[in-house]
Formats: C-alpha cells, structure tokens, sequence
C-alpha cells in the first residue's frame, strides 16, 4: 500500500484529484496535500511518501526545483508532473531530473489515476527486488556460516564412506558446497589424539577445551597452508590438509605437529599425540583414515608422540579414485554385514558377481568391488570399537594384488573376508562390555590415584581410544565415571566414619581440601559439611 502527496497552489484543483479517483482501487491508501513546495518539504519530512503528484508552475519555488530536493533527501519517492504549458523545455528537465511522468493540463482524472497505478507497479517492483535482494544477502550470509557445517559433513561421508565418493559425486559436491579444492586434490590427514587430560574436568569443561583445541589447530595447522579441520562421525579431530604435487616437508610437518602438542599441553591442560598420515586422494582417502584410526588403537606405549603413517608399517590405503558398483547397494550391505546376516548377504554377493559376469570384466570393475568391499569392512569395524586389521586379518586387508586378478579369485576373497568379519563380530560381542567393567573394577580398587593412562594400560588399550569406547559403551565420559565414583566413596565416608573431611578428600586423590568441596557440592548439590550433618547416622 502507498502513500500519495498531491501539490499545488490551488487548493480546489488539490481536493478534485483526492476526491474524485478511487484511490484504493489501484493501491494508494494514504492521501496527503500541500499548496507549495514548502509545505510540501514538510509533509515529506512528516510522512513516508511514496509517490507525488505535482504542479510545475507554483508562485515562489516550483515544482522542478521540489524534485531537485526530492532526488536529495527523499529518493526512493517517484513524482509526476502536470502543467499547463506545453513548454518542451519544461518537460525535457523533469524527465532529466527522474521524474516518472509528465502530464499537460486539463489532465482527466483517469489519466492522473492511470499513470499513479503505473507509479504503483513500479514501486512494487523495486520492493520485490529490494526484497530479494535482502533475502538473498540474509540467506548468503547464513550460508557462508554454515559452510564449515557443511565441509565437516562432507568429509565425514567421505572418511567414514557413507557414500562412495564417485568422480561425478564429488564434482557434484565441490559445486555445492563451494569446497575450495579440485577433483584431483589430495589431501594428508593427521588424527589429533586427546590422551589424558592432567585435570580432573566436568564434562561442559572438557567440550570447552576441545573446541579451544581445534581453533588452536586451525590457528598453527592452516596458518599458511589450504586444508581444514573436523570431527570425525566419532568425535576425533583431524587435519586435512590440501597439498599441492610437491608436498610438504615432513621435517617441517613434524616440527608445527611439535609445537601444537606443547601449546596444548601449556594452555589446555592435555597430552596428545599426532598420527600423520600420507597424502591420498580423495575418493582414496578412506583406507588411509582408517589406518589412522588403527595406529592409534595399536599404539599403548609411546605417548605425547609424532608418529609417522609411512614409518609404523601401516597400509597406506587406496591412492584411487573409487568407482561403485552399479549391482551394490553400499546402504542394504553394510546393515547386513553389521547385523550378522550371513545368508542374506551372501545371496547377494552371489548375485552382484553373476551380474557381474554377464558384462566384460575389467580391472577397473574389479577394483571397484574390491574397494567397495574393504572400504564397509574398515567402516563397520570401526564403528563396533574394533580395528579392521584384527577383525579378518592382515593379509586378507591387503590382498588387492591376488583378489582383483579374475571375477572368480575376487569372490573368493570376498567370501572370506566377510566371512571372516561376522564370525569376529560374533566371537567377541561381549568383549568389550568385559573390558568396561574391568575399568569399573580397576577405578573402584585404585580410587584415590586413578588416571586414564593406568586403566587403559590395564586393559591394553590406546589411552583415547578407551575413552571413546567407554563413552559408546556406558553413554558417560570415562573422567565423568571417574569423578562419580570419588563422590559416591566420599559419601559413605562422610556418612560412615568420623574422618576429618580434610582427610577425606586427600584419601580419594584431592589434596586440595577447597577443591574437593567445589568438585563435591558441584555434583550433589551441598557441601561435604552439609552432606555429612543432614545424613551421618541416617544412611547406612
């Protein structure tokens, strides 16, 4: 809806034009006069006026020297002219100073009313496009926020190869997302393991130190570099970065990996090691994920280490691009070989290969099968908390050169190899249920000097990787477990014997009596004084 401003000098020819066209039929709801220009300077400084209809001839200023002042201080207002002579001087500085029309008297009331409903299509117009133009900035904003959430999402499918990342998918998928790489980029990740924090944290603290972690690794990681940083589906940091055909310097990699490690030792309280792995490209940079997350698993000796992919005799993964099958739903197989269906998926391994073979085989189909299928047996085994290589074997890991000779060897490695990976799953369902509650029992019976380092050397397993195992297992952070279990040892205490809370305190391995209290009234609620006075000789 719009406003409209009628000018000029006769107050007679002003009420005619505002009573004698029906303004609400063709937009305008808001009417407004003056009779000169400086009452007119004051109605548009009062009002929003969208539109003026003007006089040209007016005793002292007139009209043309009104849209002179209009165009400055009021431009986004459209005015149109009427005059009584056909004076082309007149209307040649009206349409060079913008006005939208030009009307010569006597002006019939449908002319005037025709020519305001264009004014009104034309103002309507430029708000849908200011509008647009509004959205889209709003909208190009909240993407360009959103474009780390994207990014992290897209490696994530890549890493965890929720989707195989074909040529044609991730082309499609750099477009979208804007990813600032090519098709051809490849890409060298390094798993940022968390060890041990040395404080005792709540969990809010702990997700504020890892979030600070990851702004400290895009600060020294990506300070000159292209590449990134995210979380994978499991909540592990890693770097990707983007290099170029020359790579980077293993000596200067191993020298920022140093000093993010002790930056992050001094500031956030934590011992963390680097697992660098080899540059890959990206449709191949599943298997080289993978062996990350395997050398961590393995790795229960050093700590707070540089350790080298290429150096601990870990397979590299795949360096190609994967193709998929058009005869593999990835989505139904994996579930089938999650799940322990035996029969079903071996139904359709036998039918995907007797497809296969009414076709000319190639190497590059076979390949494709061959990555396919290794590529669901990492990210399953992964996913159950097992490392693929002990879940069917090394040699079966890496037995391209001998599977992908013929269709029939194909099969038959890949009969073996998910053979191999149910019959694991199913032997060794309970083991890690068996391995938290010997956590659970090893943190009751060392209670006061617990740390993460001794329960996962007790169980022979990497520090981090325990403690993600817990979280999947138990649904609680293994330090939250931990500060649980002093608590509820501090409360039989309290409640149970006459030891000084002092004493208490230090028995349970916090020596800083003030400290205790804090950790104490911080996940019950009171202090320990009020604890042990509001239930000594009740409970128990």
């Amino acid at each position: 809806m719009y406003n409209l401003l009628v000018v000029d000098d006769e107050k007679y020819a002003v009420e005619a034009i505002l009573s004698c066209i029906d303004w609400a039929s063709i937009g305008v709801t808001g009417l407004f006069s003056a009779y000169g220009v400086g009452s007119a300077k004051e109605k548009l400084l009062a009002n929003e006026i969208d539109i003026i209809v003007c006089d040209i001839e007016m005793p002292g200023s007139n009209g043309l020297e009104l849209l002179e002042w209009v165009n400055e201080h009021k431009p986004n207002t459209l005015t149109i002219f009427f005059t009584g002579h056909a004076n082309f001087a007149y209307a040649q500085q009206a349409l060079q100073l913008g006005s939208f029309d030009y009307l010569l008297k006597p002006v019939k009331h449908k002319q005037i009313a025709d020519v305001v409903s264009r004014a009104c299509e034309k103002l309507q117009q430029e708000r849908d496009k200011r509008q647009y133009s509004e959205r889209y900035e709003k909208y190009a904003q909240l993407w360009e926020t959103q474009k780390p959430l994207l990014w992290e999402k897209f490696w994530q499918d890549v890493l965890g190869a929720r989707v195989m990342m074909t040529e044609e998918r991730l082309g499609q998928a750099i477009e979208a997302y804007g990813l600032p790489i090519e098709a051809d980029t490849r890409v060298r990740p390094i798993l940022l393991s968390v060890e041990e924090f040395r404080e005792a944290f709540s969990k809010r603290d702990e997700e504020i130190l890892e979030y600070a972690l990851l702004k400290s690794a895009e600060e020294m990681f990506l300070e000159s570099r292209g590449g990134c940083i995210i979380r994978d589906a499991s909540g592990i940091l890693f770097v990707l970065l983007y290099e170029d055909e020359h790579g980077m310097d293993p000596q200067e990699l191993t020298a920022v990996c140093r000093t993010y490690m002790k930056a992050s030792s001094s500031y956030f309280y934590c011992r963390l090691s680097c697992y660098v792995g080899e540059p890959s490209t990206i449709g191949g940079l599943t298997g080289t994920y993978h062996a990350l997350l395997e050398m961590e698993q393995s790795n229960v000796a050093e700590t707070e280490a540089v350790l080298l992919l290429r150096d601990h005799g870990f397979e590299r993964g795949s360096s190609k691009q994967a193709k998929e099958p058009a005869n593999i739903d990835w989505a139904e197989w994996t579930v089938l070989f999650e799940s322990g269906k035996k029969a079903e998926l071996m139904e359709r391994l036998n039918a995907a290969f007797k497809e296969l073979a009414g076709h000319p085989v190639t190497n590059e189909s076979l390949e494709a099968v061959y990555y396919l299928l290794l590529h669901m047996v990492y990210h399953v085994s992964h996913r159950k908390g097992w490392p693929a290589k002990e879940v069917v074997g090394s040699k079966l890991l890496s037995g391209e050169g001998s599977a992908t000779r013929s269709l029939p060897r194909l099969k038959s490695w890949a009969e073996r190899l998910l053979t191999a990976g149910m019959e694991y799953f199913s032997q060794h369902e309970g083991d890690h249920r068996a391995n938290i509650e010997k956590v659970k029992k090893y943190i009751g019976q060392h209670i006061r000097d617990v740390n993460r380092e001794d329960l996962a050397a007790h169980v022979y397993l990497n520090s981090a990787y325990l403690s993600r195992l817990f979280k999947k297992e138990t649904g609680q952070s293994l330090m939250d477990f931990i500060i649980l279990a002093k608590i509820n040892q501090a409360k039989i205490l309290l409640t149970e014997s006459n030891q000084k809370i002092s004493d208490i305190g230090d028995s349970l391995g916090y020596e800083n009596f003030s400290y205790f209290g804090k950790v104490f009234k911080k996940t019950v609620g009171i202090s320990p004084q009020e604890y042990r006075k509001r239930y000594q000789g009740i409970v128990g």
